[in-house]
């Protein structure tokens, strides 16, 4: 992921947990459905921003041509090197340590930019667009992914729920920059702004997998930098958190083959 504050650094323990456990639950639904839709555009070259552990990067190079190149970037080294572990194959993938508010690359570069749930991250969104429109090909595309807004995605909003009440006065705001970033309007300013004119915006709601209850709260609560908010508040209060959270969704959900609903906006847009 795009990082760049000490409250959103995925490091330490956070990026195995972040793929074992939130993986399935939260992302591996869109990283299917964003490399069905790079399919379709058959590119020879594409960028692949903010690939965190590898799991959009997997299924791209299960689909891209045999003479196509996927470059797999991003700013956070721990999750890059990740990546590097859980991707097994070699060919045809670069990889490489960028920040997408000034990528590396010359323009007019590549047919196609991807973005998993990583935009929401940029500190500089226009000028992250605007980058993205130099580095694409004439007629190029840029698909990128952002959550809705929290109240669509139930076992994140349980989450803040449960922070909200063990941290009254000061609850850990990590999941609130994550889940900013679903104004379809601000969405297609933003890329205007960028440079961009041919825009589409869709809600896509899916469902995500946890084996266990416990797995969907480590996720939750151990695979993101919300951990280190909690551990910051209290040193040792996380796995109690963990459990309670496990029996919520235990609850809502069952205690096993958990199928969580989900809300994201896919964008696209066209040079």
């Amino acid at each position: 992921m795009n990082t760049a504050t000490k409250t959103t650094s995925f490091s330490g323990n956070i990026p195995v947990n972040y793929e074992e456990h939130l993986g399935p639950l939260l992302f591996e639904p869109y990283a299917i459905d964003m490399a069905e839709r790079v399919q379709k555009l058959n590119p020879a070259a594409v960028l692949e921003i903010a690939c965190g552990t590898g799991r959009v990067t997997n299924h791209l190079l299960k689909v891209l041509s045999d003479d196509a190149m996927l470059t797999a970037t991003d700013i956070n080294p721990a999750m890059l090197n990740l990546a590097k572990e859980m991707v097994r194959e070699t060919k045809g993938i670069k990889w490489e340590i960028a920040d997408s508010m000034s990528l590396p690359f010359g323009n007019e570069t590549f047919d196609c930019i991807v973005a998993q749930f990583g935009v929401m991250f940029y500190s500089d969104k226009v000028k992250a667009h605007q980058e993205a429109f130099r580095v694409l090909k004439t007629g190029g595309t840029l698909i990128f992914n952002s959550w809705n807004m929290m109240s669509g995605n139930i076992a994140v909003q349980m989450v803040k729920e449960l922070l909200d009440e063990y941290f009254p006065e000061n609850p850990p705001n990590f999941y609130d920059i994550p889940f900013s970033y679903f104004n379809t309007g601000l969405i297609r300013m933003d890329l205007t702004k960028g440079g961009f004119s041919h825009i589409d915006t869709t809600l896509l709601k899916v469902n995500g997998y946890s084996p266990n209850a416990y797995s969907a709260a480590k996720g939750l609560l151990e695979g993101t930098p919300v951990s280190v908010g909690i551990t910051e508040r209290n040193g040792e209060i996380l796995p109690e958190l963990v459990e309670i959270l496990a029996g919520r969704l235990a609850a809502r959900f069952g205690a096993k083959d958990l199928s969580v609903p989900l809300e994201a906006v896919v964008t696209t847009a066209i040079k």
